[in-house]
């Protein structure tokens, strides 16, 4: 399987220029969003929530009927202060992204 790295570091500029945040976790080197050719970024989300240990985790823009669409957001702080929050995103009727709890099971 090929894994494809969208988003790592992000200078805190790029982060501005792009329209995140200059607190977002890829400004620190926390956070990663990527996917796995061939394998459907819930069941990747899933699998992680499961598996590893992380901060947060987000199921981006992923649509039930395109198991490819999206990809998937992790960022790790360290063992004691990791939140395990899980959260899904999505575009609402005017556009804005929205972001909501997400039960992975």
């Amino acid at each position: 399987k090929v894994v494809s790295v969208s988003s790592g570091f992000r200078s805190p500029e790029l982060c501005v220029a792009i329209g995140s945040s200059v607190n977002s976790q890829h400004a620190s080197g926390q956070a990663a969003d990527f996917e796995i050719y061939g394998l459907s970024n819930k069941v990747l989300a899933d699998w992680i929530h499961d598996n590893l240990d992380y901060d947060q985790l987000i199921l981006e823009y992923h649509k039930k009927d395109e198991p490819n669409s999206g990809w998937v957001h992790c960022s790790y702080k360290n063992k004691e202060d990791n939140r395990k929050q899980v959260l899904r995103a999505y575009r609402n009727d005017e556009g804005r992204t929205v972001y909501e709890p997400y039960d992975p099971s």
